[in-house]
């Protein structure tokens, strides 16, 4: 019996990003996962417990589980600029065109 041929990742996952919505929301979903190993790696460097960012901003630790898990519906602006200021950091947006606008 012949052995059967497993697609890679790359190639079960050409024809989806041939659709722009499902693109989209990748697109969305790792910049959301970029915002939150950044603040993992702060919290962490800083050598800070969840317990203790939640108590910092005012919240409780399995909230901020849910921030770090990606388990959170939405992180509003608002938190997101709290816990930065908890973790004595800086937010930097920048909003420019995408590449199709242009």
């Amino acid at each position: 019996m012949k052995p059967m041929r497993i697609p890679s990742h790359a190639e079960l996952m050409k024809p989806l990003l041939k659709n722009k919505r499902f693109r989209q929301k990748i697109e969305a979903g790792v910049q959301r996962l970029k915002v939150i190993s950044q603040i993992i790696e702060l919290r962490e460097m800083l050598g800070i417990t969840q317990a203790e960012l939640a108590r910092r901003i005012g919240a409780t630790q399995p909230f901020i589980a849910k921030i770090e898990n990606d388990e959170a519906s939405n992180l509003s602006l608002e938190t997101l600029v709290k816990i930065v200021d908890a973790l004595s950091g800086e937010i930097e947006i920048h909003i420019r065109p995408s590449k199709k606008a242009a």
